[in-house]
């Protein structure tokens, strides 16, 4: 017989059953003739036990399954000489005599136990076995189990076991057992720290399955196993890893216990996975490079302690914290120069050591808790301001670096390697801010997404805070136009950057005003910016302020060179426009200031090249605050009337003196009227016109939307005519003009007045009686988009002698100037006799074109004398038929 036999050893009264074999011994008959193994040299008895654990599925992952373990082999020395009865008592006896063989820690070689299922476990060098090599009866006739104790060399306690390898598992049961793919995780543990053993309170081996009780701490991993009889009672796996993107460090700790469930009454196991949060609070530096992208210099989570979860996927490095299938919420209570920003986010745990890069692609990810969203990193809202650069005082407070603070809405997470290793640091990847001095001025409510300026980090240890403090990776169009000061309008930009002195600006201000100016930006409503401008020197400025109330204010200014429409720019022409709005009591409250300097509008005629009037300005100012009028100021530097208008120039020499006058304010919904008045003294001389009483009003009306602005004047009212004397007549009259810039309808808007005087004498003589009158005016009408001017003389008298016989004349000439080269002209001659018992009336009307030596004379503007329109008075008054009434009438009174 070899010596390489195996050998059943079984023993039914107290359940011995095992197989032994050996190496380097050999077998005889001994003396009581009893089969033996004696060595001759070193050789080994190896001992194969019955399967120590059953491997079994917790509740609620599988049906109830169970897998036996593989064999446990003991190993033992065997010195040269020794005899081993192949008996049960000898074997036993031998066992418990021999020392067992803990290396090479490699299955069989030495000593292997599986325990728990498919994990594999060495024993010390010289470990022993401790057991009866006779049946165990007690005086009551109960025998015990055999079984046998695993002792520390020279020691009473256990032996320290040390797991070195894992079998193949078996999936998907291996995923429902309580220790799943932490078999292959201790494993790899043990053989990268083979001098860690596993500290055991019980080894105790038996056919009927293992008491095992031992706990190890690897720098990343705890396992804690209590297994009574091959069976699991309790089972504790805790892995150590760090929270992404924070870095704090944390543990998952599943613990899977035996439990009776009274309602089966079936003792299973139920497993509970819990987050402990073992660095709760982390600090950060703020001055190298990687540190600067996250403007946080401490973060503390809560909560610390999180459970139930569920268990990660099998093989994860990294997971989602999350409980039935959602995620974790946590509270991240970041701060920053005093202040505290709570951030709510679900986080990643990730075991020590994962690769940066995998964590990064993972997180932006998302949880993806809803499968059909798009993936996304979570985004923590925020909705207050932020500060994005900090330092450090010599008193090693935190302070925020001057006008770095930003309105952030939201935020995403990422994390940047440091240096060669697995090591992160947390960085923004991007924000979504809102530019609360742009909703403060403009109302635009617009959330912008933003990242970090590469400035920001290259500023890093530097001592030199960056300018630019957000880059806008998509370009944002803010509509500065709709800031206007009634008289002025500011950019609409596409900003790509948040500055941190200038507020919301573009990378490099272009200097092609097509390239910056929306044509929705007017001045005075009417002219695009763009034509004006001849190029840009001027970037806007939007800046936002905290103390000591929210606060916020727009500055522009810039150099108007061009002349466009009915903006004629002078010299030094400026458009300058200033808002600042601040929050009183929760609400906002703005000043606004523009001012446009030196500069003309001039309004052409529709049928010239020449301008129907040219008003010159030193400043067209505007301030406005709530709760009050606002103050409108209008210095008028000149104003010159076309050709159409000459007969009113004279007029027009009394305007520029009432821009310093104090004017009264109109505020309606959607304009404000400023209107100026002044009494002219003394009477200015117009042409044959004595003017007297004259009241010049001038006004400017300022559109609050996109209107064009209109000017007027008048000369005298309506109810308030001015005095005039012609020749020694008397009379009164009036002149309005309103005058539009800009638009379709630019030009003259509406033109009306009149100009009237007359006189009238009346006589008595007894036998006779008569009158005289005298009236002539001025008419002035706008029709279309021409300027009609018309004259009138009427020029009338009658006498009655003794009652019997009246003459009356009336005489009406009219002229009208159509063009400025043609006068029209119309008479009319009425003469009526009365003769008592005879009357008889004519009236002559004459029609007549005067036109200049550059016009022609069209056919039909001449009025041809005809029967029915008679010249001659004679012809007029008689014949009629072969008699003649007149001559037979003042016959019969000379034969009386």
């Amino acid at each position: 017989m070899s010596a390489t036999e195996r050998y059943a050893v079984l023993r039914p009264s107290d359940l011995v059953s095992l197989t032994v074999r050996s190496t380097g011994l050999q077998e005889r008959t001994g003396a009581a003739g009893v089969r033996e193994w004696v060595a001759t040299g070193e050789g080994r008895l190896i001992v194969d036990l019955e399967p120590q654990h059953v491997a079994e599925s917790v509740v609620g992952s599988l049906s109830v399954q169970g897998r036996p373990a593989g064999p446990t082999s003991l190993h033992f020395t065997v010195p040269p000489g020794y005899v081993i009865p192949l008996t049960v008592e000898g074997v036993l006896d031998a066992a418990n005599k021999l020392k067992l063989v803990g290396t090479p820690r490699e299955q069989g070689k030495a000593s292997t136990l599986e325990l728990p299922w498919r994990l594999l476990l060495a024993v010390e060098d010289e470990a022993r076995c401790q057991h009866p090599h006779r049946p165990a009866t007690s005086d009551d006739g109960v025998t015990a189990i055999w079984h046998t104790r695993i002792l520390a060399p020279s020691s009473p306690t256990y032996s320290a076991v040390f797991p070195f390898a894992s079998l193949p598992l078996e999936t998907p049961f291996a995923d429902s057992t309580p220790l799943g793919e932490g078999v292959k995780k201790i494993a790899a543990r043990g053989c990268d720290h083979p001098g860690t053993p596993v500290s055991v309170g019980s080894l105790i081996l038996s056919s009927c399955g293992a008491w095992f009780s031992g706990s190890v701490a690897y720098p990343d991993l705890e396992w804690t196993h209590r297994v009574v009889m091959g069976r699991d009672a309790y089972i504790r796996l805790l892995q150590r890893g760090v929270l992404f993107p924070f870095g704090n460090e944390a543990s998952i700790v599943e613990v899977t216990e035996r439990k009776f469930d009274p309602v089966t009454g079936v003792a299973g196991l139920h497993r509970t996975v819990t987050l402990v949060v073992t660095q709760p609070v982390l600090d950060y530096g703020i001055e190298a490079r990687h540190e600067r992208e996250f403007p946080f210099h401490r973060v503390a989570i809560e909560p610390v302690l999180v459970t139930p979860l569920d268990r990660p996927a099998v093989g994860a490095r990294a997971h989602w914290l999350t409980r039935d299938g959602l995620p974790v919420m946590f509270t991240v209570h970041a701060s920053s120069a005093g202040d505290v920003v709570p951030l709510h986010l679900p986080l990643v745990f990730a075991e020590k050591g994962t690769d940066v890069g995998f964590l990064n692609t993972l997180y932006a990810g998302g949880p993806r808790e809803d499968l059909e969203a798009a993936p996304g990193p979570p985004t923590a809202l925020v909705d207050r301001a932020v500060p994005l650069v900090v330092r450090r005082r010599a008193d090693k407070v935190v302070e925020a670096v001057e006008r770095s603070e930003q309105h952030v809405r939201s935020l995403t997470l990422a994390a940047t390697r440091i240096g060669s290793g697995t090591a992160f640091h947390p960085r923004i990847a991007g924000l979504e801010v809102t530019l609360p001095a742009v909703q403060q001025l403009l109302g635009q409510h617009q959330t912008i997404r933003a990242t970090l300026a590469r400035e920001v980090a290259d500023a890093a240890g530097s001592g030199r805070p960056p300018d630019v403090l957000l880059e806008l990776p998509d370009k944002v169009p803010v509509n500065f136009a709709a800031a206007r000061a009634a008289v002025a309008a500011a950019p609409s930009m596409a900003v790509d950057r948040i500055h941190r002195e200038l507020g919301p600006t573009v990378a490099n201000l272009p200097t092609d005003p097509a390239k910056l100016f929306d044509r929705g930006a007017k001045l005075l409503g009417v002219v695009p910016l763009v034509d004006i401008i001849g190029q840009v020197t001027g970037r806007p400025t939007i800046t936002w302020s905290r103390t000591p109330t929210p606060q916020a204010t727009l500055h522009w200014t810039e150099s108007l060179t061009s002349e466009k429409g009915p903006f004629q720019p002078l010299a030094d022409c400026r458009v300058t426009l200033g808002i600042r709005t601040e929050l009183v009591d929760g609400r906002p409250r703005s000043t606004i200031d523009g001012t446009v300097t030196n500069f003309a509008i001039g309004i052409p005629s529709p049928a010239e090249s020449q301008y129907l009037v040219k008003l010159g300005f030193t400043a067209l100012k505007f301030h406005a605050e709530p709760g009050e009028l606002p103050e409108t100021t209008l210095v008028v530097s000149s104003a010159r009337l076309g050709r159409q208008l000459k007969f009113v120039q004279q007029l027009s020499s009394y305007l520029p003196g009432i821009g310093g006058k104090a004017p009264t304010v109109e505020v309606g919904s959607r304009e404000v009227r400023v209107r100026y008045a002044l009494a002219v003294s003394p009477p200015p001389q117009l042409g044959v016109f004595v003017v007297q009483n004259l009241l010049l009003q001038a006004g400017i009306t300022l559109s609050l939307g996109d209107d064009p602005v209109t000017v007027d004047f008048s000369f005298g009212t309506r109810d308030r005519p001015f005095l005039v004397t012609v020749m020694g007549f008397g009379g009164g009259g009036y002149l309005e003009l309103g005058i539009r810039a800009g638009g379709n309808d630019s030009g003259l808007e509406r033109f009306v007045g009149g100009i009237e005087f007359g006189a009238a004498v009346a006589m008595d003589f007894g036998v006779a009686r008569g009158e005289v009158h005298v009236f002539g005016g001025v008419v002035f009408t706008k029709r279309g988009s021409t300027i009609e001017i018309a004259g009138y003389l009427r020029i009338g008298g009658s006498v009655r002698v003794l009652g019997l016989v009246s003459v009356s004349v009336e005489l009406t000439i009219s002229l009208t100037f159509v063009e400025p080269n043609i006068l029209r002209g119309k008479a009319r001659l009425v003469i009526a006799v009365d003769l008592t018992f005879w009357s008889t009336s004519v009236e002559i009307t004459c029609e007549k074109t005067f036109t200049g030596s550059d016009q022609a004379v069209a056919p039909h503007d001449r009025a041809p004398l005809t029967a029915a329109n008679p010249s001659s008075v004679q012809h007029a008054w008689g014949p009629v038929g072969s008699s003649f009434p007149w001559h037979t009438y003042c016959k019969a009174f000379t034969q009386e």
